[in-house]
């Protein structure tokens, strides 16, 4: 039942949007990644409510006090360590959201950032198979900030995961401009 309500919220907050590149509507990528986890056997609700809901604080104008208010603490501090800065902004915030989230993130959250990112890899292997050149330097770029922002939180985590991971950062790799 909470699951379900999780479902409805993201929906909700993510109308409209889509995904890049595609008329795919957004609400896809997190019911993905919550059935990511499951098929890497977790059951934990609240991780898998924070998988629903990952992106409503980063993409939407939910708070992570609305997260709280309807799904608890825990599953609000997930969110808000799924949270990453705007990726415009300067690399030093980037880098610093990371290197915190490597050094002080719950494992949870490490296997959540782990199965976003790996449904983020599929999306953009499609999308240059789809669209050919016109995706293929920005997939490149993608591809190699995986390497240091993600792959380092794979480390410790189950090996379904890494090699989810893995797999998917290995299949986009001939698809996409070198360097």
């Amino acid at each position: 039942r909470t699951l379900l309500r999780a479902d409805a919220f993201g929906r909700e907050r993510h109308a409209g949007q889509s995904r890049r590149g595609s008329d795919t509507p957004y609400w896809v990528h997190p019911v993905r990644v919550a059935m990511g986890l499951l098929q890497w056997g977790v059951t934990d609700r609240d991780v898998l409510v924070a998988a629903l809901l990952h992106d409503v604080v980063e993409d939407t104008v939910t708070t992570p006090e609305d997260v709280r208010g309807a799904f608890g603490a825990r599953a609000e501090n997930l969110v808000v360590w799924l949270t990453a800065p705007d990726g415009r902004l300067a690399g030093d915030a980037v880098r610093g959201y990371y290197r915190r989230l490597l050094e002080q993130g719950p494992p949870d959250a490490h296997l959540l950032k782990i199965a976003d990112r790996s449904d983020n890899l599929r999306s953009i292997q499609a999308l240059v198979m789809r669209t050919g050149d016109r995706h293929r330097r920005w997939a490149g770029a993608y591809l190699h900030r995986t390497q240091w922002q993600v792959l380092p939180l794979a480390a410790d985590a189950p090996s379904r995961a890494r090699v989810a991971l893995v797999t998917a950062m290995a299949d986009l790799a001939p698809l996409v401009e070198p360097g």
